[in-house]
């Protein structure tokens, strides 16, 4: 069938010949192209789409975060099951007793229970066939009677005895629930670093948690340390870079010298005496807490339990030996000029007849009030852990007051007040002060 064909040239109305002439010029609608797609169309296609997909990533970033959440939870609860003695057996048990952090420097994390043992105890045990047997048996009582998981010991201690009796006592332990802190008087480099191998090996492992500069009290120590030819500082950080030591630390009883160790940046943690009466009546203490708390420096307080320093007339004066296998020289001639005085009572683990060793200051020796002393430095803002006087006697009530907690118990306002009342009568010369007092070192 063909389409008719109009004579537009018969029309006399214009606007009719018009209509006729664009119609048949016109294709049939068959014929026409397809018109291409709007750009709103687009949009709307388009937007569709992103939503999709933005729909998509969500639905799988919420995925993540419950596993992530779930992942969280289920850490939670393994620590959980670790805090209770009862259900996990871990030997010494990280979580006996409460941790705080320590190490938080250039954003780590880590924490160490509240209570450390102070090896020193074991430093008069020289004769390894006859006494490492005492030593391990003592070691034995501390892990697992009492669950300490916190050990600290140096070279001076008994000039190397105490790190050689540790060594062996703590070996059949696992060493991943084990801190291990030990020091150095060495300050430069080369005798630090065959004072850390020597330690190493004492110690039988491979690593320390944590490595210090023992005693700095003199601005010559830190000027020594520092020096960036020979200073023991490149040791410590070699070793640090090596994974031989995983912290680096100092102890000080000079508040100045302390307070500028800190203020270095290039230390993560300080041991310092905070003790009730240097900081009430010697003006010692808030200093260095103050800097460690600004500097992120972890403390542990020395000390804790001490009311005192002995004299020559409260105590009996060591006898210094001619020389020192793993002692510096002028920390022999230190002793020589100021006696170091020992209690005649206290023992820092047993009681020889003919070769006796005791605390070097007068410890407090009512249970109660010593528990007060210890709870007292450990609720000092700043302070992660305490290291008590080492003698069995008297660490063993401390462990018991502060296993097993989840928080250390807090002293009240009131018991403050008593404990001022307490010493302020007595006729004590605190064991670190700002006080020139003839013939005493202070910063010792």
């Amino acid at each position: 069938m063909t389409a008719a064909v109009v004579d537009y040239g018969s029309c006399r109305d214009p606007e009719l010949q018009d209509t006729i002439l664009r119609q048949q010029q016109s294709p049939p609608d068959r014929e026409r192209r397809p018109s291409s797609p709007s750009i709103a169309y687009l949009l709307t296609i388009s937007s569709t789409a992103l939503i999709y997909i933005v729909m998509l990533l969500l639905s799988v970033d919420l995925a993540l975060v419950k596993m992530a959440t779930q992942d969280i939870q289920k850490e939670e609860e393994q620590q959980a099951k670790k805090r209770d003695n009862k259900t996990v057996n871990i030997i010494p048990n990280p979580f006996a007793y409460p941790r705080r952090p320590f190490i938080t420097r250039n954003d780590k994390s880590i924490t160490i229970p509240v209570l450390g043992f102070p090896s020193v105890a074991l430093a008069r045990l020289s004769n390894a066939t006859t006494d490492q047997p005492i030593a391990n048996a003592a070691i034995k009582h501390v892990i697992q009677d009492l669950q300490i998981s916190y050990f600290d010991v140096a070279p001076e201690y008994g000039d190397g005895v105490a790190q050689e009796r540790l060594g062996p006592a703590i070996h059949p332990y696992d060493r991943s629930n084990i801190f291990l802190a030990a020091k150095t008087m060495y300050r430069t480099e080369n005798e630090s670093q065959i004072d850390l191998d020597n330690t190493l090996r004492s110690l039988q492992t491979d690593y320390l948690d944590l490595y210090q500069f023992h005693s700095i009290s003199t601005q010559d120590d830190i000027d020594t340390i520092l020096d960036p030819t020979n200073g023991a500082m490149k040791t410590f950080q070699k070793a640090k870079r090596d994974g031989r030591i995983k912290a680096i630390g100092f102890s000080a009883h000079s508040e100045p010298m302390a307070i500028q160790m800190i203020q270095s940046g290039l230390v993560d943690t300080c041991m310092f005496p905070i003790n009730f009466l240097s900081y009430h009546y010697g003006g010692i203490g808030q200093g260095v807490l103050n800097a460690a708390i600004q500097h992120k420096v972890g403390v542990v307080a020395l000390k804790a339990g001490a009311l005192g320093r002995l004299t020559s007339q409260t105590g009996n004066e060591v006898t210094v030996p001619q020389a020192f296998h793993h002692i510096p020289e002028w920390k022999r001639q230190e002793m020589i000029d100021y006696p170091v005085v020992t209690h005649p009572k206290y023992y820092t683990w047993y009681e020889p007849e003919d070769d006796p060793y005791y605390t070097w200051y007068e410890p407090e020796d009512d249970p109660v009030e010593l528990h007060k002393l210890i709870l007292w430095a450990l609720n000092q803002p700043g302070v992660s852990a305490v290291l008590p006087p080492g003698t069995l006697d008297l660490f063993d009530g401390i462990a018991d007051m502060l296993r097993g907690n989840d928080e250390v118990p807090m002293l009240s306002e009131e018991d403050v007040e008593e404990m001022k009342r307490r010493y302020e009568n007595m006729e004590i010369v605190p064991i670190f002060h700002n006080k020139s007092v003839a013939g005493s070192k202070v910063s010792t």
